[in-house]
């Protein structure tokens, strides 16, 4: 869409990746200063019911529409790599899901790198996740990650026996195991992602963990007894060329599969929602949440 077009054109002239040419002291620096946070911003106070709580020295925030709320129950594991808090991107698309499904939204702030690792990143999921089990059915859950918070959200389903009812793939990182050729080639198309940044993550977030590993990468994640999976994802993005493998790795355990490629999209562009594609990925994500739904507001 030309929409799209122009919000590309704007991001490579800003130059998003430029903070990944920092020397690594200086980024290490940058992220801890520029992506912390410790609350979800005003506008979701005014619309929803928000509810700050603390869940292992963790903030926990739980979103609900005012007046009737469903029995749908979301959980939404923002991506960064393991290593900045959410964006204004992910607020808005939690905004946009609470409005149109009447869900309860659950938007967990889990533990990043530096200051903490992927080993107890998972081991705050599989707590908080079983927390929520006990007081919501687990089939009326659907757990929703972009990038890393994907395979965040996969591994943490595999390592319980309570499935969720559905789960939602948005630009998974896969590849971040290899960072070889085939991703550096899509690095002049991809405005977001940078193979640079993937090897700091791997330094600072892997906490010991080989990254062919389900934590990592939704490619190794044993798939046994998961729900439906809704897949997007872009072809102008690092990841890109081993998507393929996971699509193949989701088959192979038979799991229903809905599959959406974004020609010449970039990553996580199912979540930005400022353009025609990314709008109609909402209206699709919140039916595969609720089908019940009359209406859809941006």
């Amino acid at each position: 869409s030309l929409t799209y077009s122009l919000m590309e054109m704007l991001a490579k002239r800003i130059d998003l990746k430029k903070q990944y040419e920092l020397p690594e002291r200086e980024l290490l620096e940058y992220i801890q200063k520029k992506w912390r946070a410790d609350d979800v911003p005003d506008f979701l106070y005014k619309q929803f019911n928000v509810r700050k709580t603390e869940f292992n020295g963790r903030p926990l925030f739980k979103i609900q529409p005012r007046g009737t709320t469903g029995n749908k129950v979301i959980l939404f594991i923002h991506g960064g790599g393991g290593m900045i808090c959410p964006t204004e991107f992910h607020y808005r698309m939690a905004a946009r899901l609470v409005k149109n499904t009447g869900a309860t939204l659950y938007f967990p702030f889990y533990p990043l790198a530096p200051e903490h690792t992927l080993p107890q990143a998972s081991a705050w999921l599989d707590a908080f996740y079983e927390d929520v089990t006990k007081r919501h059915d687990p089939k009326d859950i659907t757990v929703i990650g972009d990038s890393a918070g994907v395979s965040l959200g996969t591994s943490m389903c595999e390592r319980s026996a309570k499935k969720p009812g559905g789960i939602v793939m948005i630009s998974p990182g896969t590849g971040v195991e290899k960072n070889d050729d085939k991703m550096k080639a899509l690095e002049d198309k991809d405005f977001i992602m940078s193979c640079k940044a993937l090897d700091v993550i791997k330094k600072y977030w892997s906490g010991g963990l080989d990254a062919a590993t389900p934590e990592f990468s939704a490619t190794y994640t044993d798939y046994t007894g998961f729900p439906p999976i809704l897949l997007y994802y872009g072809t102008n993005e690092i990841f890109y060329p081993y998507i393929p493998e996971l699509i193949e790795r989701i088959k192979k355990y038979n799991i229903p599969l809905e599959i959406h490629k974004g020609e010449g999209l970039c990553h996580d562009w199912a979540i930005i929602g400022i353009f025609m594609e990314s709008r109609k990925a909402s209206r699709r994500i919140c039916d595969f949440i609720e089908p019940n739904r009359r209406s859809f507001a941006n």
